[in-house]
């Protein structure tokens, strides 16, 4: 199933949900797995787990960030000016680390076409925007279009506190995770994998 195709499943299941409670550490390892499980880059998969207590304000938003793990991320490539950039069809999960990196470098303003999660650049800001000082602006004209500029003032709106995990959301990232696991075999517990015959550590 589709990431999309699941997500709408997940909103029409709504608005409230199943959940677990689990620290925000816990979420951050999970979010870090997953990624490196669905063929993130190690560095994206890291900015992603980075958001894990501002996506936990939101089970939709989390949901989000689960479904955009939906293979197949190529990097984009950034084109302009220093003031004033252009990003042509991206995934959010790739694309956003990047444009941070361009306008922590100076750049004002990234104009990005073809976002396929738009919502998804709030936490990657707001993020960004305590570790570096910086303030942003997000506009999206619709279609999937969204600007993102260096602000005087912050103009993101806040997050709350964190909150139950989704059971559906954990399953997914969860399921995403498990492909970073070493298959059991003799040749993996010759190298050291696993608890052994004896482990009373």
């Amino acid at each position: 199933m589709t990431g999309r195709i699941w997500y709408d499943r997940f909103v029409a299941d709504g608005p409230t949900y199943d959940g677990r409670r689990l620290s925000v550490a816990e979420v951050q390892a999970l979010l870090l797995k997953a990624g490196i499980g669905d063929g993130l880059p190690l560095g994206h998969a890291q900015d992603l787990s980075g958001l894990a207590p501002l996506l936990m304000s939101d089970p939709q938003l989390l949901a989000m960030a689960a479904a955009a793990l939906d293979g197949g991320h190529h990097r984009p490539g950034i084109e302009g000016t220093d003031d004033h950039a252009v990003v042509e069809r991206s995934d959010v999960l790739m694309a956003a680390p990047m444009v941070i990196d361009a306008l922590v470098a100076g750049t004002r303003r990234v104009v990005m076409h073809n976002l396929d999660w738009p919502l998804l650049l709030w936490p990657f800001l707001a993020h960004a925007g305590q570790v570096y000082d910086m303030k942003f602006a997000l506009s999206n004209s619709g279609k999937g279009t969204v600007m993102v500029t260096v602000a005087d003032e912050d103009e993101l709106e806040p997050f709350g506190a964190p909150q139950a995990v989704p059971l559906d959301v954990l399953d997914r990232l969860n399921g995403l995770a498990a492909k970073t696991y070493v298959p059991a075999s003799e040749a993996s517990r010759a190298a050291g994998a696993g608890a052994g015959l004896t482990d009373n550590d």
